[in-house]
Formats: structure tokens, C-alpha cells, sequence
């Protein structure tokens, strides 16, 4: 008898893990946004032009969960660009950044998610230990949970997990660490696939550099940056006849951004030399 139980044990609790595996993997929802609000900042009005007929427009501004945004807690801060060419001639843009006083070096336009990442945490582990930024946290990935807490969850091992199912009996094993390891692998696997999805949103939307602006033409598509607080120029660099020249444009409504606020000073009460108690007639 005691075989017969050991020997439909282990069937049962693989097929419940697996139907509980199947139920949390619905729960690790994607990160992606079906239907993003609008943007808040729409056509702000900010514009650069060139002499030599090229034109830079601030289309739209879409930040980390803000109106826009078609992704949870993007790692990136999303430009909306429009650039015209009047001239006869073709430009290539060959870079767009991004300068900021609280950075040390200006931060490029990249459509690779790997290189926002690593960037924006980067960054924000810095100015987040200063104290200067606010209201954006840095984003794990799932793999880095999926590293800390190990696939297996200790417990389903070839020897040992088998001996201590047949000893103890599977009313002992711990669903709760069961269902976490189930949830941890589901999110894992829905974060693979979301980002696949992102690679191609980001190559979709993004400028890829170099871009080249064909002659009486104008195109709007996305520069990505990392997560830049309070920025303060955008610069474009572009090339025609063979010179390289540069377009910048002030972004004077910016200098706040991802900033922490100014503490309010608490209001002072005046003591007005009263040494004793106030009492009213």
C-alpha cells in the first residue's frame, strides 16, 4: 500500500504544480499598454531651424507612466520629434542628444533597449543617492528575480526533493513557495516575450542613426534618451555637402524634470516676548 502511494505522489504534485503554474502565468500580465492614454505634452511649440533649411519641432513629450506612455515603467524618456527638410538637397542626421547640468556628458538617441536600460539605471542609482531625483525608481528585471530566488525553489531536485515527498507526504510541501516559484517563472517568461515586442516598438517608433531626410520632406518619429533629469538643450547633428553641422533647440519648460520638488519651509510662529500664558478676557 505504501508503494501504491508513493508511486501516484509524485504524478499529482506535478500536475497540480502545473495547473497552478498555469493559473499565475494569466496573472504575470504584460508590461505593455493596449491602449495608452494620450499625450500630455502635445505640440508644445518648441522649434530650431537652420539656414540651411533644416527643421526640428517638438511634436509630443511622453515620460515614465504619463500620458502617452505605452509601456509600464518605461526606461526612457520618449521624444517626440518632427524634422523637416525644405532644402534640394538630402540631410543625414547622424546623432541626437540630449545635455542636462546634472549629468557629466550629454546622453545619445538609442533605439536598444539593453543600452536604456543599463543607462537609466544607472543614472538613477546616482542622482537617486543625492537626492535629486524623484517619482522614478529603478526597474529590475525579472531574470535578476529569477536569479536571486532560483528556478527550482529547492524542492523538485532528482534525489532529494523525491525522498522528502515520499517521507513527508505532499500535504507538507510548501504550496505558498510552489505558487511564488510558479509566478517567478511566468513573469520570466512573459518579460522574454515582452521584450521582443519592445525591440521591435522601440526599432518601429525610434530614429535610427544615421536617418537620412530626403529633400522637401519632413519626418516625425521618436528619439529615445535614458531618463534625463532637468534637460536643458536638444542637440542635432547632421550632415550635407559633406560638412557636419549641428541644429540645437532650448527646452525651457524641462527644468524640473524628474526633480525632486523644493521642500516647503514649516511657517515660524512668532513668540513676541510673551513669557507666560495668553489668556483672553
Amino acid at each position: 500500500m505504501d508503494i501504491h502511494l508513493r508511486q501516484w505522489r509524485r504524478p499529482v504534485l506535478l500536475g497540480a504544480l502545473l495547473v497552478l503554474s498555469g493559473l499565475l502565468d494569466g496573472c504575470a500580465s504584460s508590461r505593455l499598454i493596449k491602449n495608452p492614454p494620450p499625450p500630455t505634452e502635445t505640440s508644445v511649440g518648441w522649434a530650431a531651424s537652420a539656414p540651411e533649411g533644416l527643421t526640428v519641432e517638438v511634436h509630443e513629450l511622453i515620460f515614465r507612466n504619463s500620458g502617452g506612455s505605452w509601456i509600464r515603467d518605461a526606461n526612457w524618456d520618449e521624444y517626440v520629434l518632427t524634422i523637416t527638410n525644405d532644402s534640394q538637397e538630402a540631410f543625414e542626421i547622424q546623432g541626437i542628444g540630449l545635455t542636462s547640468d546634472r549629468l557629466p556628458a550629454p546622453v545619445e538617441n538609442t533605439t536598444s533597449r539593453e543600452q536604456l536600460d543599463a543607462r537609466s539605471n544607472r543614472t538613477l542609482r546616482t542622482l537617486k543617492d543625492a537626492g535629486i531625483v524623484a517619482g522614478v525608481g529603478v526597474v529590475a528585471p525579472s531574470a535578476v528575480i529569477v536569479a536571486a530566488i532560483g528556478t527550482s525553489g529547492g524542492m523538485l531536485s532528482a534525489s532529494s526533493g523525491a525522498a522528502a515527498v515520499a517521507t513527508v507526504g505532499i500535504l507538507a510541501i510548501p504550496i505558498g513557495l510552489i505558487g511564488g516559484t510558479s509566478y517567478v517563472i511566468s513573469r520570466h517568461r512573459r518579460d522574454s516575450k515582452d521584450k521582443v515586442l519592445v525591440d521591435r516598438r522601440l526599432s518601429e517608433r525610434g530614429y535610427g542613426i544615421p536617418t537620412q531626410i530626403a529633400p522637401q520632406t519632413q519626418m516625425t518619429k521618436s528619439a529615445f534618451f535614458p531618463i534625463t533629469p532637468a534637460p536643458t538643450r536638444l542637440v542635432i547633428n547632421y550632415a550635407r555637402a559633406g560638412g557636419v553641422r549641428e541644429l540645437s533647440l532650448e527646452l525651457p519648460g524641462l527644468a524640473g524634470l524628474h526633480l525632486n520638488a523644493p521642500k516647503a519651509k514649516a511657517p515660524q510662529t512668532a513668540s513676541a516676548g510673551l513669557s507666560g500664558p495668553v489668556t483672553t478676557p
